[in-house]
């Protein structure tokens, strides 16, 4: 009998811990996904967001991280931060499963920060967070959890356009590096402004600008960390004056309100309208104008000193090789003509 207790007991435990990790409403944990431009300030939200007292560190591939808060039940509520240092949907995709291993899928955030104080790099960047998103989405989740997902994010909302494509996950733009963005001249700012009103109203995401040199935009992103992250309640607000920064919660801006003209109802047509109006006042500028990449090995926090002195005498070989085959001492590597 008292074994039959112990496994009644098990039994009912694990069909409540599976209960939870599968309910769309109610949950005592949840993750944070950030990804976005290099070096616009994801590290430092992170850490003023779990009030941690460290000097960041670029992130090479993804960061892992988490803080808890006790609740009106006294039971602690977790959330886990997983930082994105580069766009690949691989990496997205292991944060989206590992996300998975504690809560249910209705319980991640996806945070796509941009820089501001480089529109020349504005959207091609968005393009290519966006892309890798929607790859990571279909390789972690199959279409059927998709549509609920959406679906069960098309019913939070009041209305919801015709010409909206909703993301699958809770999703957040974050103008990052305001301090530097705020003494561009208004036009500018109305135009990336307009765009990233545009953008995030299309996928049903909010938009909040940021700076870790401005207390206040410190305080409100913190709150909507807090809100995203342990489910407190965050203050409506909505500020759309191009001379201030802007704070638009999802589900409150309109395309009628953005002052857009968009001839087209398909959300793919929308999305070009935006990035040709964007990028003929903002020209991007191309992969080969791009400065050259940091090398990582260079930087003194990845010190490896047995693979830095094996990767220093490969290239010397290298390096002697080759000037020995361009002065004729050694005999020239033959290249097959193209088939």
């Amino acid at each position: 009998m008292e074994k039959n207790d112990r496994e009644s007991a098990l039994r009912v435990s694990m069909e409540e811990e599976e209960n939870r990790k599968t309910d769309p409403k109610e949950t005592r944990e949840r993750s944070i996904i950030i990804i976005g431009s290099k070096s616009v300030g994801k590290t430092t939200m992170i850490n003023r967001f779990l009030e941690k007292d460290e000097k960041p560190k670029p992130t090479i591939a993804m960061e892992y991280s988490f803080g808890r808060k006790a609740g009106k039940s006294l039971v602690k509520n977790i959330v886990h931060v997983w930082e994105i240092g580069y766009v690949a949907s691989s990496l997205i995709s292991t944060a989206i499963s590992g996300s998975a291993l504690t809560h249910s899928p209705h319980h991640t955030t996806l945070l796509m920060m941009l820089d501001l104080s480089k529109p020349e790099l504005l959207w091609i960047t968005f393009e290519e967070i966006l892309s890798a998103v929607r790859s990571a989405l279909k390789i972690s989740y199959d279409s059927k959890l998709i549509n609920d997902m959406i679906e069960c994010r098309t019913n939070e909302r009041k209305n919801v356009e015709k010409m909206i494509d909703l993301l699958p996950l809770k999703t957040f733009i974050i103008g990052g590096k305001y301090d530097e963005f705020q003494d561009f001249d208004l036009d500018k700012k109305e135009i990336i402004g307009r765009t990233l009103r545009a953008i995030a109203h299309s996928l049903g995401a909010g938009l909040y600008y940021y700076s870790s040199k401005d207390k206040i935009l410190l305080r409100k992103t913190k709150d909507l960390l807090c809100h995203i992250g342990f489910g407190a309640v965050l203050s409506e607000g909505k500020f759309t004056s191009y001379d201030k920064p802007l704070i638009i919660s999802p589900g409150s801006d309109s395309f009628s309100s953005i002052d857009l003209q968009l001839p087209y109802s398909k959300p793919s047509m929308i999305f070009d309208t935006i990035k040709q109006t964007f990028i003929v006042r903002v020209p991007q500028i191309t992969r080969n104008e791009e400065s050259t990449l940091e090398d990582p090995s260079n930087d003194p926090n990845f010190n490896e000193p047995i693979i830095d002195k094996l990767k220093v005498q490969r290239e010397e070989e290298i390096n002697v090789l080759l000037d020995d085959m361009l002065n004729g001492r050694t005999q020239q590597i033959p290249i097959p003509d193209p088939v």
